[in-house]
Order: C-alpha cells, then structure tokens, then sequence
C-alpha cells in the first residue's frame, strides 16, 4: 500500500508542459525579423515555447527542463556529441538539444528557449521532427513540426 501511495505522489508532483509550439524560423535580411518557414534550407532557429503548469504538490526550487530536438533519422539537435549535453532519463543517458533552468514557485511559467542552427554542424532534413521536453527525470511534453 506504501509503494502504491509513493508512486500515486509521484505521478501527482510530476510538472507537465503545455500549448507546446516549436517554430523553425529564419531572419529576413533587412530589420532582423524573423519570420516562420517550413524550409529545411532557410531555418536558422528552432524556437519553442510552452507553459509549465502549476502543481502545489510539486517541491519549488531550481528545475532543470531538457528539449530534445530529434529529426526525422532520429538524430539528436545539439552542439557537440560529448557528455556535456546529456542527463539521465529512466538510468540511460540521452543527448539533448537545449537545457534551460527555470526558478519554479508552483505558479505556471511560460518559457521560450531557442536552438540555434549556427552553434551546430548538423544539416537540418525535410521530414517530421519530434520536440520531447523533460524535467526531473519525466517526460513532460511533446510536439512535432515538418519541414520540406
């Protein structure tokens, strides 16, 4: 009954992300604006915005949140390959593409963070990209986007 109860709390206490957007977009020339496309050839940012959602059960505090871009070969959007760019998921260590430490007070929080094609070597592909967002080790989210 004990175990039962610990993992009720712990499925309770678990922080979801929601109204998840991620937008490819590239800058036009003139003013610095960016513009959504759906080009693999133009984007030059993935930017992803979502709202953390409020849950009183959930400790306060400093919350690392883990995006994993993956493209459609199911490779990883990140900087560099070393450990640097990993945390544990469920005893495995998987890449991610951005990290982001937000101040939560179980109050919701709206976050944008950005992945930057110029900080990356790796080619983007026409297909269907898969945005998973992570914190304290659960998986708190997910979006696709398509490019062509």
């Amino acid at each position: 009954v004990r175990q039962e109860l610990t993992k009720q709390v712990e499925i309770a206490s678990a922080l979801r992300a929601y109204n998840i957007e991620a937008t490819p977009v590239r800058f036009r020339t003139w003013g610095n604006k960016e513009v959504p496309t759906d080009k693999a050839k133009r984007v030059e940012r993935i930017e992803v915005c979502f709202l953390l959602s409020e849950n009183e059960i959930t400790s306060t505090g400093e919350k690392d949140i883990y995006i994993r871009i993956a493209r459609p070969d199911k490779e990883i959007l990140t900087k560099t390959r070393d450990d640097e760019y990993t945390f544990e998921h469920n005893g495995e260590m998987l890449q991610y593409s951005i990290m982001k430490t937000v101040d939560y007070q179980n109050q919701p929080v709206d976050i944008c963070v950005y992945w930057q094609k110029q900080y990356s070597s790796q080619e983007l592909q026409e297909g269907l990209y898969h945005v998973d967002i992570f914190c304290d080790g659960e998986e708190i989210g997910h979006s696709t986007f398509t490019l062509r």
